[in-house]
């Protein structure tokens, strides 16, 4: 029986990238019925329940589907079926024990937890998701394993499951207890019982795939390192991935504390911080947090690839396929940065409520952020895919200190205000930018910049226009939401025109592409 053939790392980019923007519309339509179904209360519990849920995860498999995905790819594209095996094993034993342990923690200390949050209600909703910390941590092992396949299909399958039972399950299990009679903290526990029920039917997916999984039939050697050795490199690897997402997750409970004291300080009432910052947060943030979900895909799909090419020695390949990821996360980031500069306020009007000043203006300054956060979603998953694990979290953690210290020393300025705080983003994503970027040139070999940025930037100056213009014009015959849609599809139009006018597609990237000889073809290429 033949081995499974390799996805491109594009193409498995893509499948994750469907399965994102899935994931985030089921999410939304979850949210707000449910808002509506259990109140602003029950949805705290809810939250509360889930953020302590998040943070155990977090500790016990940040760093697992990016370590098996990296030393899987390596052993397999040595020929080594043995290790892969080994490594799973392995990692099963130690993260599934830490798991368990953080599911046993989270159960029988839900009281304490609950009591230490300020929200005693919540224990009950700690208790039924408790068991999901575990069951995660066995998903994750596994999607770490078909990712280290490149194999993204079962990842993303599995991550609609989890999104369909918390929206299906958790919404309909809600609405029976309030019409049983249930008190506002049962009835968010039955809430969050679909992120349960959808971690489970998700592991018995993925363990279905892993048992009825083509093995690779090539084993160019029998060579095996020890299991402690394994071990060591597994540990090597993992933790400081998930030092790497604990200081995300730790830096942004102190900036939103921080920025909420500094504006207080630079003397606005509670209720004027506040709105400011949800003006930030809901409304700005939000926007900008979008792009990330096609960058992330891209940087799960990249990371095996590279590591694969490594293990090989072939750094021209490695650098290659950089250059690919590089160029297609730019000719996202870009337009959408772009997007954000020229109709901040119309698209803001357009998803959200209220007043839009302050919030366009704050995702203005976001915008120049946009392209930075890509290069550091991309070159943090090629620094781990070549091993050099620990500069992603020395670069994070300078990129934490210049963010808040930007923070403390502009938003209680009066002056600025809350307009210092996506200033503060901007130079920590530019900060560990330029720090990835420095290491990773002394490996690999950097894309050139004509087509990196030259061009697309050229073609986002069109876009930018053709969306001003169309707005303005269709604005006081259509209404503002019209004109605001018009405009966006006009400026994809545009973009896409100019982008093929100033061929600043590179062949070999069209080529990763589904149906890419014919693509390549179309654009003459």
């Amino acid at each position: 029986m033949n081995a499974p053939k390799k996805q491109t790392f594009m193409q498995g980019a893509l499948i994750l990238l469907i399965a994102n923007l899935a994931v985030k519309v089921i999410g939304a339509l979850f949210k707000i019925p449910l808002q509506h179904l259990i109140g602003d209360d029950g949805m705290a519990i809810f939250n509360q329940a889930y953020q302590i849920y998040t943070a155990l995860f977090v500790i016990s498999t940040a760093g697992v589907p990016v370590a098996l995905s990296k030393l899987i790819s390596e052993s397999n594209a040595l020929g080594r079926t043995r290790e892969v095996g080994r490594l799973i094993r392995i990692a099963a034993c130690l993260f599934l024990t830490i798991g368990v342990l953080c599911t046993a923690g989270m159960f029988f200390g839900a009281e304490q937890l609950a009591a230490a949050i300020g929200n005693p209600p919540a224990a009950a909703a700690m208790r039924v998701i408790a068991p999901s910390v575990a069951l995660v941590c066995l998903v994750a092992i596994v999607r770490g394993y078909f990712q280290g396949m490149s194999n993204m299909v079962p990842t993303a399958v599995s991550q609609v499951i989890e999104a369909i039972c918390k929206l299906g399950i958790g919404y309909c299990a809600a609405y029976w207890a309030i019409a049983q009679g249930y008190d506002l903290p049962m009835v968010a526990a039955f809430a969050i019982s679909g992120v349960t029920v959808g971690e489970l039917l998700a592991a018995v997916y993925m363990l279905l795939r892993a048992a009825f999984a083509r093995r690779p039939q090539t084993e160019l050697n029998d060579y095996c390192r020890s299991n402690k050795v394994l071990l060591k490199t597994i540990i090597l690897i993992a933790v400081p991935i998930t030092i790497t997402s604990a200081i995300t997750s730790v830096t942004t409970l102190i900036d939103t504390a921080l920025v909420m004291r500094r504006l207080q300080a630079g003397g606005l009432a509670l209720e004027e911080a506040n709105l400011l910052f949800g003006a930030y947060t809901t409304k700005a943030f939000t926007l900008f947090n979008l792009p990330q979900t096609l960058i992330t895909a891209l940087s799960v799909a990249l990371l095996p690839s590279i590591s694969s090419a490594c293990a090989r020695k072939d750094y021209t390949l490695a650098s290659r396929t950089m250059g690919s990821a590089m160029r297609i996360a730019m000719l996202i980031a870009l337009p959408c940065a772009t997007g954000f500069l020229t109709l901040s306020q119309p698209v803001i009007a357009l998803l959200f409520r209220g007043d839009t000043a302050v919030s366009g203006r704050l995702l203005q300054i976001l915008a120049f952020a946009v392209p930075f956060v890509a290069l550091v979603g991309l070159t943090n998953s090629i620094l781990q895919a070549t091993g050099r694990v620990h500069i992603p979290v020395l670069a994070m953690c300078c990129g934490a200190a210049v963010k808040l210290t930007c923070n403390w020393i502009l938003v209680s300025n009066p002056a600025i205000g809350i307009y210092g705080a996506p200033v503060g983003t901007l130079l920590c994503y530019l900060t560990i930018t330029c720090i990835n970027l420095t290491c990773l040139r002394r490996q690999l070999t950097m894309p050139k910049l004509d087509k990196l940025l030259i061009r697309p930037l050229l073609a986002c100056v069109g876009l930018g226009a053709a969306a001003v213009i169309v707005y303005r014009v269709a604005q006081p015959v259509l209404g503002a939401r019209i004109a605001t849609v018009g405009a966006i599809a006009a400026a994809a139009v545009v973009y896409f025109v100019l982008l093929a006018a100033l061929h600043a597609f590179e062949k070999e990237d069209i080529l990763l592409l589904p149906a890419g000889k014919r693509l390549a073809k179309l654009l003459r290429l």
